[in-house]
């Protein structure tokens, strides 16, 4: 058996034994030739299954950038792992493309960024009807988020802090939409043709959620940007960028108001600090947190936030 077999066996293993399930490799294996014809591995956690409705909310809300899932029951003795399968979307991940991204790429940026203005604009029209019980229960969650970033970030940050708290009722229980939002809207997760820029298809809505529209706006930033060891550089050509996505989401959505505009970029700034400035929670679905990882979370922060 090769090193990389060896490694594969063992990464198996040890999710295996984490998820506390029997399941062998050979009888994924089997199952997924018989089914799939090929050793494809679309098997999760039985403790982590998907959320079959909420994924239908987002197949409805993104047609053509999110794949179809199907559930195929389970394998192995109880608990068993849960089987899954999906169609395989077209193109690179965006993190991989915007490597060799020059400023130069003007095409190719202005080609993503009105693809992922379609993605929002998809957002904006399809808001969900919850239950007044559900909403509440996902602002209190929102609100105790930033009573964490109160205490622990920076003094510089806490007037922007408090100023988007207060907001957070309008967002919530308001006519503002709430939305499926994807709860890693990374590079990533972000599909795009190599050649064009165009988006492909948006990948990982495992812990999506229902938030306010604009909480996963950070998506932009990262595209008009990117984060160096010791800085957050823009591109050249960054608010052309940035003005050429709002011009396209706007025409599709048929306009917005100057004060929607206004409680769109606070859900945005929102969506910056649950992003960037809460640690990863097991079990938080709409905007994972990727604050305190290490000192980057912080630089771009200082970088998308005034003080």
């Amino acid at each position: 058996m090769s090193s990389v077999d060896n490694r594969l066996e063992e990464s198996i293993s040890n999710f295996s034994s984490k998820a506390g399930v029997c399941t062998t490799r050979s009888q994924c294996d089997a199952f997924a030739s018989k089914t799939f014809g090929g050793p494809v591995k679309p098997f999760r956690d039985p403790d982590s299954p998907l959320d079959k409705e909420l994924l239908a909310i987002v197949k409805n809300t993104h047609p053509d950038f999110v794949a179809s899932c199907s559930f195929h029951g389970t394998i192995g003795s109880s608990p068993a792992l849960l089987i899954y399968s999906m169609n395989m979307l077209p193109g690179d991940n965006y993190f991989n493309i915007s490597l060799s991204m020059l400023d130069a790429d003007l095409e190719r940026q202005l080609a993503t960024v009105r693809s992922l203005a379609r993605f929002f604009a998809q957002s904006w029209q399809n808001s969900s009807q919850l239950d007044p019980n559900t909403v509440s229960a996902i602002f209190k969650n929102c609100f105790s988020s930033f009573d964490y970033l109160s205490s622990n970030l920076p003094f510089h940050f806490q007037k922007t802090v408090t100023r988007v708290q207060e907001v957070l009722p309008t967002l919530f229980y308001g006519k503002y939409p709430l939305v499926v939002t994807p709860g890693d809207l990374s590079e990533m997760n972000i599909l795009a043709n190599p050649e064009t820029g165009e988006i492909t298809g948006i990948i990982d809505w495992a812990e999506a959620g229902i938030q306010p529209f604009g909480f996963a706006l950070y998506a932009l930033d990262n595209i008009l940007g990117y984060l160096t060891l010791n800085r957050w550089v823009f591109y050249g050509s960054f608010e052309y960028l940035r003005d050429e996505f709002w011009r396209i989401f706007c025409e599709l959505v048929g306009g917005v108001s100057k004060s929607e505009m206004e409680l769109i970029q606070l859900a945005r700034l929102a969506g910056l600090f649950l992003r960037y400035g809460i640690p990863d929670e097991p079990g938080r679905k709409g905007v994972v947190g990727v604050g305190g990882e290490d000192n980057s979370s912080m630089m771009v922060l200082e970088a998308l936030i005034p003080g």
